[in-house]
């Protein structure tokens, strides 16, 4: 399978709606942006959308968030054609993802939210898949640390994890997981810096943590 990755461009509407036919059907409704805003997206100087091409078809997708001045990226959506997962795709369109990124705008800490697998739950297998994925190229648990997803609905967010693909850095202090939190909380969904979730997961927090 030749698959090749690359940037969606700002004003392609056909790749958007490539990309658009499988982000609508790989996550629930609950966890879905509005098509208006990931148009936004599209044309913000702070997202990238790297599209997963066969041929000439679009199978994936990995959408990285890139703030200006900041030291880390978020991965904020990733998924693939559903019909063409579990033979590879997934590791091949985040490793490429991931070096272009890299490469256009410097080596970063990248920053990936997974639910718990140490939580029990009826997707206990999944999470421990997901997790041995994004584990088995590079990335590293923060320890010991349980991050809250800054929900903005009435629904209890699960257990979740922090992850840190980074080549060689290997802990962090608080201070730096401190801003990291508060810049998620405020610019990538809207919740204040001083938002009490955050005083909550650096309570026990040590100077210093571990990436393990």
């Amino acid at each position: 399978m030749a698959l090749h990755v690359k940037a969606l461009e700002h004003n392609n509407s056909e790749e958007f709606d490539g990309f658009y036919a499988i982000y609508s059907t790989s996550f629930p409704l609950c966890e879905q942006k509005s098509r208006e805003a990931l148009l936004a997206m599209q044309h913000a100087s702070f997202y990238t959308i790297y599209l997963a091409y066969n041929d000439e078809k679009i199978v994936g997708f990995c959408i990285m968030y890139h703030p200006h001045d900041d030291n880390f990226f978020l991965l904020e959506y990733m998924a693939v054609d559903e019909r063409l997962r579990g033979i590879g795709l997934g590791s091949t369109l985040l490793q490429s993802s991931i070096e272009q990124l890299f490469k256009t705008h410097g080596t970063r800490a990248l920053l990936i939210e997974i639910d718990s697998p140490e939580k029990s739950s009826v997707e206990q297998e999944i999470r421990e898949k997901r997790e041995a994925f994004y584990r088995r190229l590079g990335a590293l648990k923060i320890d010991p640390f349980d991050y809250i997803l800054p929900s903005q609905t009435s629904e209890l967010a699960p257990p979740m994890e922090l992850l840190v693909y980074h080549p060689t850095l290997r802990e962090i202090s608080k201070e730096t997981l401190q801003t990291w939190l508060e810049k998620l909380y405020v610019d990538v969904y809207g919740c204040s810096k001083t938002d009490p979730r955050i005083a909550h997961m650096l309570v026990h927090v040590p100077p210093i943590l571990t990436l393990m």
